[in-house]
């Protein structure tokens, strides 16, 4: 049914090209793609990858990391009730200034944070106000799951 493929003579690059090429021709042939061919299905794909814009998706990488932990998390949720001092953070997850100064400063690089000065001490709050909304509905999303 599927020719077996003698990939013995070819270096690494070539042999994942090649065997990408028969994984596409073997989806093609099972139907699972309509009566494409599997280099007009191929050239399409990468037409949209390449239509991803790289500094944006370096930006949502940069957004979604600052997201990636249950810690920034519990802050991101306290700061989305309102303004508070790193102590006040500190105080309500029982976190130690370090890694309460690690989490918010990694979020404040990602731009989900925002600060203000006031004498020595300094206030964090929700950046933009949609934050919140991706909190609400990355909850509603993973509350809907079975």
């Amino acid at each position: 049914m599927f020719k077996k493929l003698n990939l013995n003579l070819l270096g690494r690059s070539q042999m994942s090209t090649v065997l990408v090429q028969d994984r596409m021709r073997r989806l093609v042939d099972s139907g699972l793609r309509g009566s494409c061919r599997p280099a007009a299905l191929t050239s399409k794909l990468k037409k949209r990858a390449k239509e991803m814009d790289d500094p944006t998706l370096t930006a949502m990488e940069r957004v979604f990391f600052g997201f990636a932990d249950k810690t920034r998390l519990k802050i991101l949720k306290l700061l989305a009730g309102q303004e508070l001092c790193a102590c006040e953070v500190m105080a309500a997850l029982g976190l130690t200034q370090p890694t309460t100064s690690h989490h918010l400063g990694i979020m404040e690089r990602a731009g989900l944070v925002a600060t203000r000065r006031e004498g020595k001490w300094v206030f964090f709050r929700l950046a933009d106000p949609r934050v919140e909304t991706l909190l609400a509905k990355g909850t509603a999303l993973v509350k809907g799951r079975p």
